[in-house]
């Protein structure tokens, strides 16, 4: 068979008529070979037998009849091709995003060697940034491996129109050979450039290069203002390149050990896994600098691994699991789109038996009967699959327009060559999925009962059962699927029922940055002292502060503690906080609760006492059962300022959610500003009741202070709120649309039977009512048989339940994934609509006349 393909290959000419027709020709011989070679064996018949028809030329005939029958049916044939285009089109819309964001390789030479790194704690296995020494360690002790850390920055550009802030990286070097690329221009930074006198040098993407430079070739040696310094373009990306995603240009981190060295924890690294070496020998790479480091320096060292993953499985990290359940609720979708076509098609052959019979008579091979039956099927999924593509090709676009920003590589979903490809695929396979059971059925109806008219030919038991089990997998499948969605609607309940620590009502907020080459620390304390006074006097705003790391923000602190009023212990060994520098206007701007004590006051100045105001998750963590105001503490860092002195804690406050709803707050520190040195600051405005805004005013008074600084991150502090519950609501949007489709699918199916099981039964059921039955026991006995199904389908449901709850696990919050609650108003909701489906055609039953019964037969 594979040669005489091969030969009539190379004699095909190109083309929709030719090798294309040829090669679906193949396909489908193929398919139809393995089914009948199925059925042969299950009829104890020889193997083989199908071989008669095959090739094109009875592939063309049988495809000419098939048009011709269901075009006899335009109501059937309407009926399963749009069943089947709803359930193909969202399959195939969401496995284009499957296919974008989670397997499409990055585009990057031998992507899967490049890796994402970090610190692991040994003790507990939690995850951090790493230090400088890590990086230059590995280089140099870790062969086959290249590695790249960096930290993102946001200088202010000046010089090419308004000041703009934009997104840059520092790195210590090497972070395009990592990539495996090489500039479109100029050279990567080197390691000499990450020193802490080095040359301001940078690299510029290809899309900055194109849009802000005009992509002239002579722009290296030329220089960028950036807050306020001069930096030389010494390279340009090559295009397309913008690692992490949005960076428009890389500087080099001029690092200086005496400022961040051993435990400053604050850089991200990327590495590329060489050919020369495997994946278990970084490893133990890592385990003998890890020791050597932890040997070298205790208190910085101590306790730690690292681990690395796949940039790309690190990248999808966060949605995968949600992905990967949406791809399985279109699937149970399309699997009851295709038993509701299944049910149609049995429904169908029950009436085609006389015709069947008399070709069979006629000498036409049982088996080339079968075919044809498989041929129009093949015709239903082919024209499901064409609109299915086209539905898909307009869905596609509402998901991405629907999508948060937080998935990454959303843009990459397309329908492409590989998309293309599912869809044909998915085509193939429905056409089994729903084809094969009345093929397999009317290959095994006896010829004799056919042609006698007796039960067999009219559907009978087996039918019957046939179409039982269809229902039940639909309603089954239905069930899954409005638990997923009901279980996200509880998980979308209990976010927005969740106390923040914080009232976001009628709060704006931007971030703003000093630039060290203009304001040293004494002079960005009075410049943020004096906005805040100046934000305070708008008739806009009641209250205004600025703090660092404030809620759903970029940006944290994070360092161990010295308790004072105890025994010493080594840092490795100490409680960490999180530390957020905060005005005195911070806390009431947020409504942020005062538990006891008091908050900062603009008399907290770099020359007075060292205060510090703790929230209730570290007053119960470092003093439990304690009054902790009064109590003295050490951080262990700096920022601004270069000593650190002993602090007193003067108040504390109530928990916020910074993260975000579903992240708990960590014991936390806040620390007055004018005496940490912060100069990265968010800046939050509280409005007066019925003020639209205050941000245009803000802009004018930051413009009158310096007119070289720029703003970012102006929002609403809602729409961060909002923000943060969107991935959810997305999800659940997207569930809750596919179980809808689904139970409306089942529904409509239940009805559909029940409604042909009555229209067999009609002589029956006139009987019955000729012999005294009332018409509510005509209904009940109706209703009973069908909704058997049902409950069948809800049991074996609520098993596979017990499954789909640990899959959701993951991205559920505030609700079991079994919850008892959920599960109940889904079995009643799907137990309610199949009583309603079955309703309708029970009543119908119960008004048959007996005489209309009996003449009907």
């Amino acid at each position: 068979m594979a040669r005489d393909f091969a030969l009539r290959w190379a004699e095909t000419p190109r083309g929709p008529g030719g090798r294309w027709g040829l090669a679906v020709s193949a396909v489908w011989d193929v398919v139809w070979a393995v089914a009948a070679e199925w059925i042969a064996v299950a009829r104890n018949e020889a193997p083989g037998l199908l071989r008669e028809g095959m090739g094109m030329d009875g592939w063309i005939q049988d495809l000419r009849f098939g048009v011709r029958s269901l075009m006899r049916r335009p109501g059937f044939t309407g009926a399963a091709v749009g069943t089947l285009a709803l359930g193909i089109g969202a399959t195939v819309a969401i496995f284009s995003v499957v296919h974008g964001v989670l397997l499409r390789p990055l585009p990057y030479p031998d992507a899967e060697r490049i890796v994402r790194l970090w610190s692991v704690d040994t003790r507990d296995g939690s995850q951090s940034n790493l230090d400088h020494p890590d990086i230059r360690a590995w280089q140099e002790n870790i062969p086959g491996l290249t590695v790249a850390g960096y930290t993102g920055t946001r200088p202010t550009l000046t010089g090419l129109g308004d000041p703009e802030v934009i997104f840059g990286v520092r790195v210590t070097d090497g972070m395009l050979a990592v990539f495996g690329l090489t500039p479109a221009l100029g050279r990567d930074l080197a390691a000499t450039d990450d020193v802490s006198d080095g040359p301001r040098v940078v690299v510029l993407s290809h899309e900055f290069w194109s849009a802000r430079m005009g992509s002239r070739r002579d722009v290296l040696g030329e220089t960028l203002t950036l807050s306020g310094e001069p930096w030389e373009i010494v390279g340009v990306a090559p295009e397309g390149f913008s690692y992490p995603d949005g960076a428009q240009l890389w500087m080099p981190m001029r690092h200086d050990p005496a400022d961040c060295g051993h435990g400053c924890r604050i850089i991200t690294a990327v590495g590329r896994i060489q050919p020369s070496t495997t994946p278990e020998r970084v490893a133990e790479g890592f385990d003998v600098v890890s020791a050597r480091l932890a040997e070298d320096f205790p208190n910085a060292h101590r306790d730690s691994g690292v681990g690395f993953t796949s940039l790309q499985d690190h990248q999808v990290s966060g949605v995968r699991t949600a992905i990967w359940v949406l791809m399985g609720a279109v699937v149970m979708v399309l699997l009851i789109a295709c038993a509701n076509v299944a049910n149609l098609l049995l429904v169908r052959s029950a009436g085609r038996m006389g015709e069947v019979a008399l070709r069979a008579t006629l000498g036409a091979p049982r088996l080339r009967l079968v075919r044809q039956l498989l041929t129009e099927s093949l015709l239903l999924a082919a024209a499901g699959g064409v609109g299915g593509v086209a539905l898909a090709a307009w869905g596609l676009q509402g998901v991405i327009r629907m999508a948060p920003a937080g998935i990454p590589r959303l843009d990459q979903a397309t329908l492409d060559g590989p998309v293309l490809a599912f869809a044909l695929g998915t085509v193939l396979a429905v056409t089994v999925l729903f084809g094969l059971a009345p093929a397999l059925r009317m290959a095994r109806r006896p010829l004799n009962a056919v042609l006698s008219g007796t039960r067999g030919s009219r559907g009978g038991r087996g039918g019957g059962l046939s179409r039982s089990a269809l229902l039940s997998g639909e309603v089954a499948l239905s069930l899954l699927l409005l638990l997923g969605a009901g279980l996200l609607f509880g998980t979308l309940r209990s976010i927005r029922a969740t106390e923040l620590g914080y009232s976001p009502e009628r709060v704006e907020r931007f971030r703003l940055s000093l630039p060290d080459s203009r304001y040293d620390t004494p002079a960005a304390m009075r410049f943020l002292e004096e906005l805040e006074q100046r934000l305070n006097a708008l008739p806009q705003v009641a209250v205004a502060g600025t703090a660092f790391g404030a809620p759903l923000s970029s940006g944290s602190l994070n360092t161990s503690v010295n308790l004072l009023d105890r025994e010493e212990v080594p840092p490795p060994d100490r409680p960490n906080l999180d530390v957020r520098p905060a005005s005195p206007g911070y806390r009431e701007a947020l409504d942020i609760p005062l538990v006891r004590g008091r908050w900062f006051t603009f008399e907290d100045v770099r020359d007075s006492e060292g205060v510090v105001v703790i929230n209730q998750a570290a007053a119960a963590s470092l003093y439990p059962g304690m009054d902790p105001v009064g109590r003295r503490l050490r951080l262990d860092m700096s920022w601004g300022y270069d000593d650190e002195g002993p602090r007193t804690i003067v108040g504390v406050v109530g928990d916020t959610r910074n993260g975000g709803a579903t992240e708990a707050d960590e014991p936390s520190a806040y620390v007055p500003n004018a005496q940490l040195g912060a100069n990265v600051q968010y800046v939050t405005m509280r409005l007066v009741p019925g003020a639209a805004s205050a941000l245009p005013a803000a802009r004018e008074t930051l413009a009158s202070m310096d007119a070289e600084l720029a703003i970012t991150f102006a929002q609403r502090l809602q729409d961060a709120v909002a923000g943060d519950s969107a991935p959810t609501r997305f999800y659940l949007t997207l569930l809750g649309i596919f179980s809808t489709l689904a139970l409306v699918l089942a529904a409509v199916g239940l009805y559909g039977v029940v409604a042909y099981a009555v229209s067999r039964r009609t002589r029956e059921i006139g009987i019955r009512v000729a012999l005294g039955a009332g018409s509510e026991r005509v209904t009940g006995m109706v209703v009973r048989e069908g909704l058997l199904p049902a409950v069948v389908g809800v049991v074996v449901g609520l098993v596979a339940s017990l499954a789909l709850g640990r899959i959701l696990e993951s991205i559920l919050y505030g609700v079991e994934p079994n919850d008892p609650l959920t599960m109940l108003s889904v079995t009643c909701v799907l137990l309610g609509v199949a009583m309603a489906a079955t309703l309708l055609p029970a009543r119908r039953a119960s008004r048959i006349p007996p005489a209309s019964a009996l003449r009907s037969e």
